[in-house]
C-alpha cells in the first residue's frame, strides 16, 4: 500500500533527479547514502504537490511509511518521511516515540537526527512531559551517540521555555565525551539557549569544564553580540 501510495512521488523524484548534484551530495555525506540530487526547495515543492494530490497517509500507516522510506537507498526518502511525520505531531500519541527512537538509531547521521530531535521528539516530549525523562534517561544511558545527541538537541525550538536544569545537566554529563557530534551538540544547545539567557550560559561555561569545541560554540552568539 505504501509503495503504491508513493508511486507518483517516486516518478517526480526520478524525473527531476540531477546526477551531478547527487554525486556532490553523496561525497558531502561521506558516501553514506545515495541521492537523487534534488535541492531541498525542489524536493519540498515536489512533495507539497504530491500531498496536495494524494493527501497524507493514514495515521495508522505512519510506521509502515517511515520504514518503507528508510529502506530506500536515496536519502531524500528519509527527508520526506521525517517531514510527513512532523505534520502528525498534534495527533501523535506517546507510542510514536518508539518509532522516533528507531528512526534516530537507523541510517543515523547528523542530517536526520538534527531534524528528528527538535521537530519530532521534542514536540512529543512537550506534549507528554510525564514520560519525557523515561526516554531521556534511556537514551542517555544507551551509549548511542545519536540518541544522546537527540537528548541535547530536543529543546532547540524552545530556547525561551527550555528546562534549564535539564539542559545544563545533560551538557555536564556529556561534557567529557570524546565524540565530535556530542561536543558540537553541547555547544549548539547552549548557544541556542544563550539567545534568551546569555548570563546563564556564561555562568555555566565558566563553572564547568567543556571541550574547546563546546566552549567555542556555546559562546558564539554572545561573543558576536559583544
Amino acid at each position: 500500500m505504501i509503495e503504491k501510495y508513493f508511486a507518483d512521488l517516486r516518478d517526480a523524484f526520478e524525473k527531476n533527479a540531477d546526477p551531478s548534484i547527487a554525486a556532490g551530495a553523496k561525497t558531502y555525506m561521506r558516501n553514506l547514502s545515495e541521492f537523487y540530487g534534488l535541492p531541498s526547495p525542489l524536493r519540498r515543492q515536489l512533495t507539497k504537490e504530491f500531498i496536495a494530490k494524494s493527501g497524507y497517509p493514514p495515521y495508522e500507516q505512519l510506521d509502515k511509511m517511515v520504514r518503507f522510506a528508510w529502506e530506500q537507498p536515496q536519502r531524500e526518502w528519509q527527508y520526506v518521511a521525517m517531514e510527513i511525520l512532523e505534520k502528525f505531531n498534534k495527533k501523535a500519541d506517546q507510542s510514536i516515540l518508539n518509532l522516533v527512537e528507531w528512526m534516530i538509531m537507523n541510517k543515523s547521521w547528523w542530517d536526520s537526527v538534527d531534524f528528528i530531535a527538535p521537530n519530532i521528539a521534542g514536540a512529543v516530549f512537550k506534549k507528554y512531559p510525564e514520560i519525557k525523562m523515561q526516554y531521556i534517561e534511556k537514551w542517555m544511558q544507551s551509549g548511542n551517540i545519536w540518541l544522546q545527541r537527540s537528548c541535547l538537541l530536543h529543546q532547540l525550538r524552545d530556547n525561551k521555555t527550555a528546562d534549564r536544569d535539564l539542559l545544563f545537566n545533560l551538557c555536564d554529563r556529556l561534557s567529557a565525551h570524546p565524540d565530535f557530534f556530542i561536543r558540537k551538540a553541547i555547544g549548539w544547545s547552549l548557544r541556542q539557549y544563550s539567545k534568551a539567557f546569555p548570563e546563564a550560559v556564561i555562568d555555566f561555561v565558566n563553572t564547568h569544564k567543556l571541550s574547546n569545541l563546546s566552549h567555542k560554540e556555546a559562546l558564539k552568539v554572545i561573543n558576536r553580540e559583544g
